[in-house]
């Protein structure tokens, strides 16, 4: 009986950097942490989902964290805008960063910090290259194929960083291109993990000594699908598997060394099930068949309908199985009953074999999975930094274990993209149910050929549409004002040609002030009236004078256009009651007069309630004296003589000497005229 023999290559697995990631990981579970590590761990969705389950579930972004949680830096690194960002929202961090990437990022930053332009060597879209890309900085280049160099510029100094899992003869090849092309000063870091190099080596080794290989691992990840592009190249039946439950017979025909090696993110246990699995393989009657069709999980057939039933649809592809297609296999929006009714045996139809059998020993085949692969062939790739626009058709709502709305999947040019939760609206959605059957425009911010995925975003969009709106509104805003401002200007111009310097004016009391009234005058121009022209009495209040609203006439004593000022008098429009009472007033007239104050040169005296006088010191007594009130007294009432009128200048001369002489004349006078023996000539004299 002829025997399987199956060949381990020495280096597989588990390498040191991704072991620690996950034991630090389970711990954190066994410690029932409340947090989620950040992308995934490792690139194993089988231990993804099983650390899940163990409580540490997985989050795109840290807007998805609280204050408080745990956030687990996952083995290929973060850029230091995350760390900050975690600090700054109050997140407990454990980095599981592979000691390896870390060197890397530090050899990159350390580059640029020494003026070397930092050229990383890797996988664009690999999370471990653009940690490392952040660390460099800005200016920092990614290139992953020869063509890429000529996108590096022409620099003096060049530091060369490899990604630790890149392969280490395509690295090789790269640098000498590079070298070539861009003369210069070169700072070479072989960043590449040594586990890595040695994985290489060995499946290089045994690739070369079996029949057929088996490549363990995630298919999102760079270093198996790395191992598996080197030992295709030496061994033909090659595979690259996720699980066990891959496995089929036929990828052993004709075979019986097998080749087994497993990238550095499969847990050991995966290596182990697929042993038992190919130890537990009919591996004889598997040689006693004739040559039939090869199938695989992943392999795209032609087939035939040949039945129908409320299980699915049945399809002959010329193999010994037939395969069956479920409906919700064979269309996302078609039920059933509408399936069975337009599908006809004998129609053909390209599907997809899919892991697993049905309970009755048929192969499983997705025509939706086959049909999206189709579609993936017209993806175009986005380059690092760009993105593109798109319309999107909202799906489905997606959710984690936990029952977490992580997104939603949306179609997108032919495809099932992804659009994160937090990248659907600018501010936090709540409620998503309304999102499902809409179009949106969205942008393509990622896509992964390889992996098949492809992320939308309308955060950027709205960011922008909402800074469109406010500069709109702003400019609006300020269209308004400058239309306002000219509006004003005009209607001042207006309002000042309508009045002149030096004429009375109606106008309209706006506003008391403590120091003055405003007043509108001509087209809206508003001018001051200050308390000093409120009135010809000087203890005059604005709110005595007039009210808000009160219809007044005032003087224009000043239009000041560059400061914007209008001087207006109430004052002015009225007769000066000065000189109303002043100008009844003769030299020569006789008035009693009332004392008020002192000067040094005589007195201050009240002829009337508006008109005061001044009595010379020299005019107060006959004979000299030194002060005015040696003779006076404040509030007495004496009798002086007008001998100077000055209306202009508001002036007005007394004399009590004056006064007291023609009292004492006009007494004679008197007593004369009333002597009967004196005469003509004596009275004469006498005067």
């Amino acid at each position: 009986m002829l025997e399987m023999e199956i060949k381990i290559a020495e280096y597989c697995g588990f390498c040191y950097g991704v072991k620690r990631a996950v034991e630090m990981a389970e711990k954190a579970a066994a410690d029932r942490i409340n947090g989620a590590t950040l992308g995934p761990l490792i690139h194993n969705p089988q231990f993804i989902a099983e650390l899940e389950a163990k409580g540490i579930a997985c989050k795109d972004d840290l807007d998805q964290f609280t204050a408080g949680e745990t956030v687990i830096f996952r083995s290929h690194g973060v850029g230091p805008e995350v760390y900050e960002k975690a600090e700054a929202k109050q997140l407990n961090i454990i980095d599981a960063t592979c000691p390896n990437v870390r060197m890397a990022q530090k050899k990159a930053f350390q580059a640029a910090q020494d003026g070397y332009l930092p050229i990383i060597v890797g996988e664009k879209n690999h999370p471990e290259v653009k940690s490392i890309k952040k660390w460099a900085g800005e200016n920092a280049i990614v290139v992953e194929y020869l063509k890429d160099i000529s996108e590096v510029p022409q620099k003096d100094k060049y530091a060369v960083i490899i990604q630790t899992t890149f392969e280490l003869q395509k690295f090789e090849e790269i640098l000498a291109a590079l070298q070539k092309e861009r003369e210069g000063e070169y700072r070479v870091e072989r960043t590449i993990c040594l586990a890595t190099s040695q994985r290489q080596n060995a499946a290089m080794k045994l690739a070369g000594e079996v029949d057929a290989f088996i490549v363990i691992g995630g298919r999102n990840s760079a270093n198996t699908r790395h191992l598996y592009e080197l030992v295709s190249s030496k061994c033909p039946k090659a595979y690259h598997i996720e699980t066990a439950a891959e496995l089929e017979q036929e990828m052993f025909r004709d075979c019986i060394k097998i080749g087994i090696t497993a990238g550095a993110s499969t847990p050991d246990r995966l290596i182990k099930e697929a042993i038992v699995a190919m130890e537990n393989m009919d591996f004889e009657s598997l040689l006693a068949q004739s040559e039939e069709v090869n199938v695989y999980p992943g392999k795209i057939v032609e087939a035939t309908v040949i039945q129908l039933d409320k299980d699915g649809v049945y399809v002959d592809f010329g193999y010994m199985r037939e395969g069956i297609v479920t409906y919700p296999e064979w269309s996302l929006t078609e039920t059933a009953e509408e399936l069975m009714a337009t599908i006809k045996v004998g129609d053909k139809v390209e599907v997809k074999v899919i892991p697993g059998t049905s309970k009755d020993d048929f192969v499983r085949m997705s025509k939706i999975k086959a049909e999206r692969d189709a579609a993936w062939k017209n993806v175009a790739e986005l380059a690092e930094g760009e993105k593109r626009a798109a319309t999107v058709k909202v799906i489905r709502i997606i959710k984690n274990k936990a029952k977490n709305i992580v997104g939603l999947a949306v179609a997108v040019e032919g495809v099932e993209g992804f659009m994160p939760a937090s990248h659907v609206e600018l501010k936090r959605v709540e409620d998503f149910t309304g999102y499902v059957g809409q179009e949106l425009e969205a942008e393509i911010i990622e896509v992964d050929l390889e992996k098949k995925r492809i992320v939308v975003s309308r955060r950027d969009l709205l960011k922008a549409e909402k800074e469109a709106k406010a500069k709109a509104w702003k400019e609006a805003k300020e269209a308004r004002i400058a239309a306002a401002k000219e509006a004003r200007a005009a209607a001042e111009e207006a309002a000042y040609a309508s009045v002149e310097e030096g004429t009375t004016v109606p106008g309209k009391v706006v506003k008391i002030a403590e120091f003055g009234l405003f007043v509108e005058v001509g087209a809206g121009l508003v001018g001051l009236v200050h308390n000093t022209e409120l009135s010809w009495n000087r203890n005059a209040k604005a709110e005595d004078v007039a009210a808000v609203g009160d219809e007044i006439e005032v003087f224009i004593k000043k239009i000041d256009r560059e400061n914007k000022r209008v001087a207006l008098s109430i004052k002015a429009t009225q007769e000066d009651p000065w000189k109303v009472e002043a100008g009844k007033l003769n030299i020569g007239d006789i008035v009693e007069v009332q004392v008020l104050r002192f000067l040094p040169f005589g007195a201050i005296v009240k002829i009337s309630d508006k008109v005061e006088g001044l009595v010379h010191i020299s005019e107060i007594a006959e004979e000299r004296i030194a002060k005015a009130d040696d003779v006076l007294e404040a509030g007495q009432i004496v009798k002086a003589q007008v001998v100077k009128m000055d209306l202009e200048g508001k002036k007005v001369g007394l004399s009590i000497v004056k006064a007291a002489q023609a009292a004492e004349q006009a007494e004679y006078s008197s007593y004369l005229n009333g002597s009967e023996g004196l005469t003509q000539d004596l009275s004469e004299q006498l005067q």
